[in-house]
């Protein structure tokens, strides 16, 4: 809200408070060339407090204030002009570094999980699943779907350290596939299915494991970054829910939040890659339909609670009016995105230090003076001849 103060000199205003005998004397001439702009204001609508304790059978007080304040409600201001106007966001690179620890601790108990779920994958044949029935079974779409798989995961890193907010988006991406993993790791334990494709081959079962059989199955999943085409995913049992398709789903969802809106065509590419990926993963039976299914529900429900809470900052203070803090990594949260106000504003630079940017902008900015200066006079010399 913004107050103006306004001075009346309409006719019609003053003849409707009083008549012109009434404020004969006191009214002072005026120079109508200096307040040329005064004489067009008057107010429409009269908001002092004070009318309301004048008497109304008095009509001679009915317009004893004709200087008013006049207040006027102002529009909120669109999301852009709010990004235009906000405050520098902390990058607060500690916190990064634990969910970059967080999002460690979360892979090793996947692998961990694997590694003991292992023994106990049953040898019989597969569930009934409706769609990998009534589909031709490829033997090379794994190596498909993990080729996309990177493909997507290479190009949300990309947008990511291209956003000048990276290391905000980096701790959110990290803590999120945190959870996902040691839920990934409970789930998997629980529950273990039989393999959808039974030419798929994992390592023979041990009657006797020790320890260090396990610690090297785990260093061995770890060496391969969980995917098969690496060689080293050789033990089964990790269905309950895909990981790829998790990474899939995430790797859309990282460029389409955080990636200019303009960029429309990009957006299409990676849901398209992603939902290609997961088709490829069905065609070759990497997983059951219900792990994929599972994968998207969970990815995509606690990516958008994440940034629903992200971006209202009732919702990060306890109380009766927010049930969400119930969740278990809610004050995880909290502590990451206490300095955070609002959605991130969609900007970009390099990744690259302060010290080599101001360098760079220094000299293309000597640079650009002195092709100015050159062309200055190399025009004065045209001009001479």
């Amino acid at each position: 809200h913004f107050y103006k103060r306004m001075e009346s000199h309409n006719s019609d205003y003053g003849s409707y408070c009083n008549s012109p005998t009434d404020f004969a004397g006191t009214v002072v001439p005026q120079d109508i060339s200096t307040d040329g702009d005064a004489l067009q204001n008057s107010p429409l609508l009269p908001t002092s407090d004070k009318e309301d304790t004048v008497s109304n059978s008095d009509p001679k007080h009915e317009c004893d204030f004709p200087l008013d304040i006049v207040k006027l409600d102002m529009p909120p201001g669109t999301s852009d002009q709010e990004d235009r106007y906000r405050s520098d966001i902390p990058g607060e690179p500690l916190k990064t570094l634990l969910s970059a620890l967080f999002l460690g601790t979360g892979f090793i108990a996947t692998s961990a999980s694997l590694a003991f779920t292992h023994e106990r994958v049953p040898d019989i044949k597969p569930l009934p699943d409706i769609v990998l029935d009534n589909i031709k079974y490829q033997s090379w779409g794994l190596d498909v779907s993990e080729y996309l798989l990177m493909i997507s995961t290479i190009s949300a890193l990309i947008v990511v350290l291209l956003h000048s907010h990276r290391l905000v988006i980096l701790r959110r991406i990290w803590l999120l596939l945190g959870i996902l993993y040691y839920y990934r790791a409970l789930t998997m334990f629980v529950t273990v299915l039989p393999k959808p494709d039974e030419t798929y081959t994992c390592m023979p079962r041990r009657n006797t494991t020790t320890t260090v059989d396990y610690a090297k199955r785990v260093l061995t999943i770890l060496s391969g970054g969980g995917l098969s085409i690496s060689g080293k995913h050789v033990y089964c049992g990790d269905y309950i829910f895909s990981g790829h398709t998790m990474t899939l789903t995430m790797g859309y969802l990282v460029i389409k939040q955080y990636s200019p809106r303009r960029f429309i065509l990009l957006h299409w590419a990676s849901f398209l890659v992603s939902l290609c990926g997961v088709v490829f993963l069905l065609l070759s039976r990497g997983h059951y339909t219900i792990d994929v299914l599972l994968a998207y529900y969970v990815t995509s429900r606690i990516w958008w609670l994440y940034h629903t809470l992200a971006h209202n900052q009732q919702l990060k203070s306890r109380g009766e009016h927010n049930f969400l803090d119930n969740m278990c990594w809610w004050h995880v949260f909290r502590f990451f995105e206490i300095q955070i106000q609002g959605p991130l504003p969609r900007r970009y630079s390099l990744p690259l230090p302060k010290a080599i940017k101001r360098f760079f902008r220094v000299s293309f900015t000597r640079l650009r003076r002195e092709n100015s200066v050159s062309q200055e006079i190399f025009q004065g010399s045209q001009y001479e001849i």
